[in-house]
């Protein structure tokens, strides 16, 4: 599936398109826009529009800033049933009514969840921003709530991508702090040593990600040992060189995280992306007046083969009584013309077949001799003939079969068995060639 990512910043919009699917993960572009006096966000938004491929999830990353959060504990493993009762855990928690934010939860560390809300108003409003510029988002977030998903970070450690400083405990997001201005190490130091007050166990490392320059410089005053993230060996083939990896690893941790369903989405409720519904309900609208009309076709098409058929029909049936007519002129007219004439049919192939069997015992009975007592049995089905009857002696019912050879091809003597009396009874099968029939 393709992923398009926009991240909003004070000065800048970056934009990157992930290919991703089970056995592969493609980089298709990336791009970093300035933002100024000569190009608005809405400028930037459109000439973004302009250039896209295809049909991308659009997912758009607000700076962190507009998101609020708090760390709470429910005997619960069902996100879904959270949400549910996340309303009334958060009451007080805000100046503005429940009905008013946005609501968000993520797993944190064993038996707590980190609770995230936003004003309904300020989500809308980049919605119908990126909507007019050409670019209507499928799913609201932030850089900071995919932090765990950036490549190279070990399950304990605090993350800083210039906009917001993160902390991962067991391999999941259990702090962030957004910062509006450009963050400096002095900011991020008193963060810590706040944490540190309240009971928190910081973690020991401190990686970079983004444009984050002025901390590395500034590293040997942090109180964590500071590095910047490096890039996997396997990923070298999807970003290239470290540079752009630093450039797009939060964007690509957005992108493996909303395709893995672990990505945080405010545009729920009354937000919640329609666009892909009704262009769902069109094309279900459409399949099914094609349907319909298919189905249409296809009763006119049997409707016109039954009618075909009646008319085949009567016309045979007219042919049918024109011909008894011609055959039995003299008869009343009957019920059933068709059943009368395979009636008569019958009668004349039953005549034509005792005539032939006729023939065949008149062969027979020429041929007998004086070796030959008597035939008792004989049978014709139509080429094949049986005969049984009494001889004299064996060589007698040979002799009869030599005799039969004008008459009979392959012609085969059966089970001969002696009487007390000397003489035998035999069977004899054959085929009748065609001048005997």
């Amino acid at each position: 599936m393709d992923y398009l990512i926009l991240q909003i910043e004070q000065t800048r919009l970056s934009v990157a398109h992930f290919e991703i699917s089970r056995r592969s993960t493609e980089l298709i572009g990336a791009a970093t826009l300035e933002l100024d006096e000569g190009r608005s966000l809405d400028d930037a938004v459109r000439s973004v529009a302009e250039k896209i491929t295809g049909s991308p999830k659009v997912i758009l990353c607000l700076p962190p800033a507009l998101f609020a959060q708090r760390t709470i504990t429910l005997p619960l493993n069902d996100l879904r049933k959270v949400r549910e009762v996340l309303p009334a855990h958060l009451q007080g928690d805000s100046a503005l009514p429940v009905e008013e934010l946005a609501l968000e939860v993520m797993p944190a560390e064993e038996g707590h969840f980190l609770a995230l809300w936003a004003r309904k108003s300020d989500i809308a409003a980049a919605i119908a921003q990126f909507r007019n510029a050409g670019i209507e988002p499928q799913v609201v977030s932030s850089l900071a709530f995919a932090a765990a998903r950036v490549p190279g970070l070990p399950p304990e450690c605090a993350v800083c991508d210039g906009n917001a400083l993160a902390l991962l405990k067991g391999g999941r997001l259990s702090y962030f702090r957004a910062f509006t201005s450009p963050i400096r190490a002095a900011q991020i130091t008193s963060t810590l040593s706040v944490l540190e007050l309240s009971g928190e166990v910081l973690p020991e490392q401190l990686y970079l990600i983004g444009d984050t320059e002025n901390l590395l410089a500034d590293a040997a005053i942090l109180p964590l040992m500071t590095e910047t993230v490096t890039l996997p060996p396997e990923l070298g083939a999807l970003f290239k060189n470290d540079e752009t990896f630093r450039q797009t690893a939060g964007l690509y941790a957005i992108a493996r995280a909303s395709h893995d369903g672990l990505l945080p989405n405010f545009r729920q409720g009354d937000l919640a992306w329609t666009a892909g519904d009704a262009a769902l309900r069109r094309k279900l609208l459409l399949t099914g007046v094609l349907t319909l009309g298919i189905l249409l076709l296809l009763f006119v098409s049997k409707g016109l083969q039954y009618r075909a058929a009646s008319a085949d029909l009567a016309s045979l049936n007219k042919s049918i009584a024109t011909m008894y007519r011609e055959i039995f002129p003299t008869r009343v007219k009957a019920v059933d013309e068709l059943s009368e004439v395979k009636g008569e049919i019958r009668k004349l192939s039953g005549i034509e077949t005792s005539s032939r069997c006729l023939d065949v015992l008149k062969k027979l009975a020429e041929a007998k001799g004086s070796g030959i007592n008597g035939l008792y049995e004989a049978e014709v089905e139509g080429s094949a003939l049986r005969i049984k009857g009494d001889a004299r002696s064996v060589q007698a019912a040979n002799e009869f079969k030599a005799v039969l050879a004008p008459l009979l091809v392959a012609a085969e003597l059966g089970e001969v068995k002696s009487r007390p009396d000397g003489t035998v009874t035999f069977s004899l099968t054959g085929t009748l060639k065609e001048g005997s029939k």
